[in-house]
């Protein structure tokens, strides 16, 4: 009866063995893309910055929202914003009707990404934009989109002309 029972247990595993085992198999290698997007920023078309009486030191004002947006896919995303700007001037642009480029200075502030970005954003500051000066610096992965309100400060001169000054902000990145 045990030489049955062994007999019986032999037969129903060589009968699993071959349903388990296929006699003939293909195996198929699948890929995909993700294709990568690109580089871009943003800034308001325009921005009034304030007013102040003559005589005054100064003006401090927010420019709007800027905005850079990564859709490069990168594994290490980074990226670095650039900010320059010509002399704000009014009448003729002559030396008491400008605001000169060492006269003005920037402030990126704070940069929010949206909540599911990884990396960190460093504000941008400069003195002055006699040069191109960086307005913010991002470190991170993957697509990524940050924003700011930086600030601008002109220093005035005690002869400075009344008058509606206008210059342009330049915001590019790379």
């Amino acid at each position: 009866m045990n030489r049955i029972r062994v007999g019986v247990v032999l037969a129903a595993v060589a009968a699993m063995a071959s349903v388990a085992v296929p006699a003939h198999a293909a195996d198929t290698d699948a890929t995909f893309d993700i294709a990568s997007g690109g580089l871009a920023i943003s800034a308001p078309a325009s921005a009034n910055l304030g007013s102040v009486g003559s005589g005054a030191a100064g003006l401090t004002g927010q420019l709007g929202q800027v905005r850079v947006t990564d859709t490069r896919g990168l594994l290490t995303a980074t990226w670095t914003g650039t900010v320059g700007s010509t002399a704000f001037t009014t009448g003729t642009a002559t030396d008491p009707e400008k605001v000169t480029k060492a006269n003005i200075a920037y402030n990126s502030g704070t940069g929010t990404a949206r909540g599911t970005d990884v990396g960190a954003f460093t504000p941008g500051t400069a003195a002055d934009l006699a040069a191109d000066a960086t307005s913010g610096i991002w470190a991170g992965t993957g697509n990524n989109q940050v924003d700011w309100n930086p600030t601008l400060t002109l220093t005035l001169r005690p002869d400075q002309v009344a008058g509606t000054y206008s210059g342009t902000v330049t915001h590019s990145v790379n």
